[in-house]
């Protein structure tokens, strides 16, 4: 079981592409993660005035695995 306790950030992308393969390779591998996905412009982004915001990286992706697993899940993603 993955907790904000033991887990370990492997990686952060804007680009779902990446990410999906990112997933698929982790669960190929029998890997446990976990994501957050953040949409980056849920904000009031008018009042911010970061109106002009790159809509290709309007999204963030993270992926979290067990924090003694990170090194095994690197080498996975390193491997695709």
């Amino acid at each position: 079981m993955i907790t904000p306790f033991n887990r370990a950030e492997l990686l952060i992308t804007c680009d779902l592409n990446r990410f999906n393969q990112a997933r698929d390779a982790l669960e190929g591998a029998g890997i446990d993660f976990r994501c957050r996905i953040k949409d980056l412009a849920s904000r009031n982004w008018a009042r911010d005035g970061a109106f002009a915001i790159n809509q290709d990286a309007r999204v963030e992706y993270k992926l979290y695995v067990r924090r003694d697993q990170l090194d095994w899940a690197s080498q996975v993603l390193r491997a695709q």
